[in-house]
């Protein structure tokens, strides 16, 4: 077997108006809901302490189906934690991601997984995509229910085994590519057609990554690295 990215997004330092406090985050949940592309008999998640400016510890993260697209609850018993290096807890270097340890965990082409990631001390530095096009839920114990959100923070990647012939593909792009105009939780980007057409037309094993970044720009830094360098 081999692994394959199912799911991506790109990562950047989020404007203001798109940013969270980052106090928000002292001792809260994140749930995020992220549209796999292609399945497999394992999963490994990608996290990201891209753009933040010390290490971040996070105290644990979990993985589980969705009792439907853009909810907040989980299906009871799907629930799994993942490990990082045989533990629950991980620290994130700044300017760095973090991939977990395999998880065997089938997950179907096309299927929502959620990420459910446990802080302490909220990161120094925010790095995230602001562009979901999907609802997150931040839980805490003084809030009276989940805060929602259209934004992804810390959540870069989903790779799943698949076979020794499985390939992904990638698309690098800005807005055009990352969803605007695409239906929230909707799951209609042009890259979601696409995943759906080869899963259609028989190629199961080819994941789509979406690497948009709305607002991005070829040669110059602003929403998100240049594109040439996201290339690099």
């Amino acid at each position: 077997s081999r692994w394959i990215g199912s799911w991506a997004c790109s990562q950047q330092t989020p404007e203001p108006a798109n940013a969270l406090p980052l106090d928000d985050l002292r001792g809260a949940t994140l749930l995020q809901v992220v549209h796999l592309s292609a399945g497999g008999s394992a999963i490994r998640v990608r996290l990201s302490n891209a753009f933040g400016t010390a290490p971040l510890h996070l105290l644990s993260v979990h993985v589980a189906h969705p009792v439907s697209n853009g909810a907040a609850e989980v299906a009871q018993g799907t629930e799994r934690t993942l490990q990082f290096s045989g533990r629950r807890d991980v620290t994130i270097p700044a300017s760095a991601d973090y991939l977990s340890d395999p998880l065997a965990y089938p997950v179907a082409a096309g299927s929502d997984l959620s990420v459910s990631i446990q802080y302490g001390d909220p990161p120094e530095g925010e790095t995230g995509h602001p562009g979901s096009r999907a609802t997150s839920y931040l839980v805490r114990g003084d809030l009276p229910g989940p805060k929602k959100f259209d934004h992804w923070f810390q959540l870069s990647g989903v790779d799943v085994a698949s076979d020794e012939n499985a390939l992904s593909i990638v698309a690098l792009g800005d807005s055009i590519t990352d969803g605007h105009g695409a239906t929230t939780n909707g799951n209609d980007r042009w890259t979601d057609d696409l995943a759906r057409k080869l899963q259609a037309a028989g190629m199961h094993n080819v994941g789509v990554l979406n690497e948009g970044i709305g607002g991005n720009h070829l040669l110059t830094d602003g929403l998100g690295p240049n594109a040439l360098a996201r290339f690099d």
